[in-house]
């Protein structure tokens, strides 16, 4: 397959790049290291790296990375420009029925986070460790280097969910250190088998079947397939300060993987309609470019049908979602209601 071009970055109708921050440059902001082990969906067995996806076997494949131990990617000096950005958007603070505060949009007010997002050298790193899974940043710029924010109140910092992005790299920006709860919490099963467990025990699912992941140190990462684990972030009992990670989310540069997006989680969102239309077009596009200039025999008419075939029904999903004829939402547990919503939307990236 050959290699696809990320999606475009996009205009924001009210938004303007800020003109008061440093210009991102890999050879001071980054500081990349690799995890000492990874844990695979198989069997959620640790090894020290991630199988390589065999790619002759499905033109769809996810790679078997689960989640990694603690790692680097930002320098010293990279992280002190991420919190500078952080602390310039507190006002942009949000929240919804599902998850903590969270501060969206960043990647439409710096072009050092739309830099670093799209930094070819973090995606060729985390790309070697998820084995050899072509990473690319997602369409939508809203999600771009998101921050999360938890506070103690009793409740979940974030519900139990699964992702509606394949792959997300989650950044420690917080010294949690003297922090009780607030843990990254996930459930060691097939999803489904995982949200049966999560209404059989109303969302205290014993830790016979749980595992609590380590960010490690400040400015640590873990990288995960949170599209395939059900999670949640633990309450916070107690904190010395806010609990607050930076999320980056990233999908397979395979335009024929299977699509975890999911638009009516922020369809409500001013850019929402474009960059899910992006997104669509971005795959109906690659799905097509395959025949022009893959490495095979010249297409046949069939094989010309049949690719515009997969572009239309990704085009034709775009439209019934947006002009809400039809809905893509997904479920998560309401732990406050104690009840299991399938017809709900869930958060991508709050954890």
């Amino acid at each position: 397959m050959n290699t696809i071009s990320m999606p475009p970055l996009l205009p924001h109708p009210t938004f303007t790049l800020y003109q008061d921050e440093p210009i991102y440059d890999p050879d001071i902001h980054l500081s990349l290291t690799e995890p000492d082990y990874v844990v695979l969906l198989d069997k959620f067995q640790r090894v020290s790296k991630t199988p390589k996806v065999d790619r002759s076997l499905t033109s769809n494949v996810d790679g078997q990375l689960a989640y990694t131990s603690p790692f680097q990617v930002l320098s010293d000096k990279g992280y002190r420009v991420l919190l500078m950005i952080i602390d310039r958007d507190q006002a942009y603070q949000k929240n919804d029925d599902i998850a903590t505060v969270h501060i969206r949009d960043c990647g439409y007010r710096s072009k050092w986070i739309q830099d670093f997002n799209r930094c070819p050298r973090v995606l060729n790193h985390l790309s070697k460790i998820t084995g050899d899974v072509q990473l690319l940043p997602v369409a939508y710029q809203i999600f771009y280097s998101q921050v999360n924010i938890g506070f103690p109140n009793g409740l979940n910092v974030t519900q139990y969910h699964c992702d509606s992005v394949p792959y997300v790299l989650l950044l420690r920006a917080s010294d949690m250190n003297k922090t009780i709860g607030g843990d990254l919490e996930m459930i060691e099963r097939e999803s489904k088998e995982a949200f049966h467990l999560i209404e059989q025990y109303k969302g205290e699912v014993p830790d016979e079947y749980t595992r609590k992941i380590e960010y490690g140190d400040i400015n640590s990462c873990i990288l995960m397939q949170g599209s395939r684990i059900a999670h949640r972030v633990t309450p916070i009992d107690s904190c010395s300060e806010p609990r607050i990670t930076v999320v980056n989310s990233y999908m397979t540069n395979n335009p024929y993987a299977f699509d975890y997006a999911r638009y009516s989680f922020y369809k409500k969102e001013s850019t929402a309609a474009l960059e899910y239309a992006m997104h669509k077009v971005w795959r109906a596009n690659g799905q097509m470019l395959e025949l022009a200039t893959g490495d095979y025999p010249y297409p046949t008419n069939d094989e010309i049908i049949e690719h515009l075939t997969m572009a239309i029904n990704e085009l034709t999903q775009a439209r019934h979602l947006i002009s809400d004829s039809k809905s893509d939402q997904i479920g998560y547990f309401d732990q406050k209601n104690q009840e299991l919503y399938n017809d709900r939307s869930v958060d991508i990236t709050m954890m």
